[in-house]
């Protein structure tokens, strides 16, 4: 759960990079403190909130209004109106858009050893 791809998912930004930069720029709060860095690795529990900054209202404002993904996943709460949500959850396996077959992936680290 990276910062950048949850304020993806979350509408926040445009796109992954977009969002990225988003939060690089300082526009993101993590329970109540700015947090710049997009490799965040977000916990349930977590407040994430866009900051009390008219720029960065504005920002998330308009992309809300243009979401690149219409449903926000089950393990985040989303408040559009004060423009934060909360982690309730780990992402679940089926909202990875990746085909990944696991198997294949222990079969090829077990080899390593």
């Amino acid at each position: 759960n990276r910062l950048d791809n949850v304020c993806f998912r979350l509408g926040f930004g445009p796109t992954v990079p977009g969002a990225r930069q988003l939060v690089n720029h300082g526009h993101v709060t993590v329970n109540g403190r700015v947090t710049d860095i997009a490799s965040y690795q977000c916990k349930p529990g977590d407040v994430i909130a866009i900051r009390e900054r008219k720029c960065s209202k504005l920002l998330a404002e308009g992309n809300l209004q243009f979401p690149g993904l219409a449903n926000v996943p089950p393990h985040l709460e989303l408040d559009k109106p004060k423009l934060n949500a909360k982690v309730v959850g780990r992402c679940e396996r089926e909202w990875v858009a990746l085909e990944i077959n696991e198997l294949l992936v222990v079969e090829y680290y077990s080899r390593k050893v």
